[in-house]
């Protein structure tokens, strides 16, 4: 039986519709979405699956497979969250968007199967995307979890490899701050019996004793693969097994990637994992051409101007070293000028205190919407952030700017450059988003 909404209506309805069918946006645990996923038969591909966890790097480290896998000839479906622009950014089959009718139509399948059982709208969609793989004759299919991942709604389906990217403190209210738990809940998605990639520097010991004690084969960045980055180029290497050749585990001369190294890297492991054959020029190709929409994306120049979703400490680090490669390379001194909007509930002054030493202008406004963070707090988060540190307090060029919206002080972060500046919009998704639209108008 149809609910309370006409199957022929738009994505837009459709979209809206979802938002109101459950009480909560978040409810942790897999009963409900199991037991619709279940009903529909939606768990079960005859292709190859991947799952992608970690606090941050999921999307490149999906953008990386995706790519490689595209490039060696096979069928890839991947689901990506946040969308930044268009609700059907988070679903991508062979590279494209799909058409909103294709998501109405796959809506209204799940709505017709799930009866009375509620889902939030990260449940649903999620039930929709693996609709639309299963119609879509794939041979790899690649999730990226939403939020943990042992309870994530992604982990209804039992993946061929599992992956965790990173491991830091975000979403502390549902995940709480302790890394060795956070890790066991990230390590949620693996599997008896199959493989298991830790692309985590360092791990928590809770991911190799979650890996044993499900009995998964795990796979972990320097013990089991190896990179190294050279001035314009890096290498990958494995440890053979008896079964292979070590001429074969090895990759030499790959290209600096755009989206982390240590993701690209990550990938490959993954790659090597799921026991398909790739040839090394779609491996060498892949990491070349994988982009990903609001990690670094450039929009501009003379100014020059970026913009990425960096919303947590060590997404935060990240762009720092990002940043300060560019202001090295300017043939010219150059300001960087920032342009942030944040979520009340993310780490403020630790992600901002990653890159006091890096920016010289700081404009701030509030995002739209109830989750975000009033432009007091993100200044009280900035000046926490550089009391922490001596050398941005004392070297501070100018006292941050406040705005009433992101639009605001993108506009006077832009009239403010030189035209060798670089300005970076970030904070959050919704940052990078509420930037495009207003340049898009």
């Amino acid at each position: 039986m149809l609910n309370s909404i006409n199957k022929s209506q738009s994505l837009a309805d459709w979209l809206c519709y979802l938002e109101s069918i459950h009480p909560v946006n978040i409810e942790m645990g897999l009963g409900r979405i199991g037991r619709v996923a279940a009903d529909l038969a939606l768990t079960t591909f005859a292709a190859k699956v991947i799952t992608v966890a970690g606090t941050n790097g999921k999307g490149s480290t999906c953008a990386f497979l995706e790519r490689i896998l595209l490039d060696a000839g096979f069928n890839v479906g991947v689901t990506s969250s946040p969308h930044i622009q268009d609700y059907r950014e988070r679903v991508r089959v062979n590279g494209k968007m799909l058409t909103a009718q294709a998501h109405a139509d796959s809506f209204a399948f799940i709505e017709a199967g799930r009866g009375d059982t509620t889902l939030t709208y990260f449940e649903f969609t999620t039930l929709s995307s693996l609709k639309l793989f299963q119609d879509a004759a794939l041979d790899v299919v690649i999730l990226e979890v939403g939020l943990g991942g042992r309870l994530d709604a992604s982990n209804i389906v039992s993946a061929d490899v599992a992956v965790v990217t990173t491991i830091d403190i975000d979403h502390a209210d549902w995940l709480g701050t302790d890394k060795a738990v956070i890790a066991r809940e990230k390590a949620g998605i693996f599997r008896a019996g199959k493989k298991a990639i830790c692309g985590v520097i360092n791990p928590p010991s809770t991911i190799a004793a979650y890996a044993e004690e499900v009995g998964a084969d795990l796979i972990a960045v320097n013990r089991d693969y190896y990179y190294t980055q050279h001035a314009d180029t890096w290498d990958w290497q494995s440890n053979p097994t008896e079964q292979q050749d070590a001429s074969a585990l090895t990759f030499t001369a790959l290209e600096i990637p755009q989206l982390p190294l240590q993701n690209a890297a990550t990938a490959i492991a993954a790659i090597q994992a799921l026991g398909l054959t790739v040839p090394d020029t779609a491996i060498h190709s892949g990491v070349a051409s994988a982009r990903l929409p609001g990690r670094m994306q450039q929009l501009g120049t003379s100014p020059q101007q970026f913009l990425d979703v960096a919303h947590n400490p060590e997404s935060a680090r990240y762009l720092a070293s990002q940043l300060t490669r560019l202001k090295q390379q300017a043939s010219s001194p150059v300001k960087i000028i920032a342009v942030v909007g944040m979520l009340k509930d993310k780490d403020i002054a630790a992600s901002l205190a990653a890159l006091t030493d890096v920016i010289d202008c700081w404009h701030l406004a509030a995002l739209q919407g109830e989750r975000a963070a009033p432009c007091q707090q993100i200044e009280q988060g900035l000046v926490a952030a550089m009391q922490q540190n001596s050398k941005s307090r004392d070297s501070l060029r100018q006292q941050p700017m406040s705005h009433d919206t992101i639009a605001k002080a993108w506009q006077s972060a832009n009239q403010s450059a030189d035209c060798n500046d670089i300005i970076i919009g970030f904070g959050s998704f919704f940052t990078v988003a509420e930037i495009i639209q207003h340049i898009s108008g």
